[in-house]
């Protein structure tokens, strides 16, 4: 199964079903990503190589690994 945020599991949600807007041009969606991936690097660094086989230098370093394409 591929990794993703919920950010892009809504917006693909949203552009599937619900809506015709391309939301992914938004100013909204630019700053759900930044608030999003700055919450995924806590909670990494919080819980950090307690529960992880693969090690990271730090939480960013986990995120673009983890979800960067």
């Amino acid at each position: 199964m591929e990794k993703r945020t919920a950010i892009d599991w809504l917006v693909e949600e949203l552009e599937t079903y619900h809506t015709h807007i391309d939301i992914k041009n938004t100013v909204a969606f630019d700053f759900a990503k930044i608030m999003e991936k700055g919450q995924i690097i806590e909670a990494y660094e919080m819980g950090e190589s307690e529960w992880t086989e693969i090690s990271y230098e730090d939480g960013n370093d986990y995120y673009n690994k983890t979800y960067e394409q």
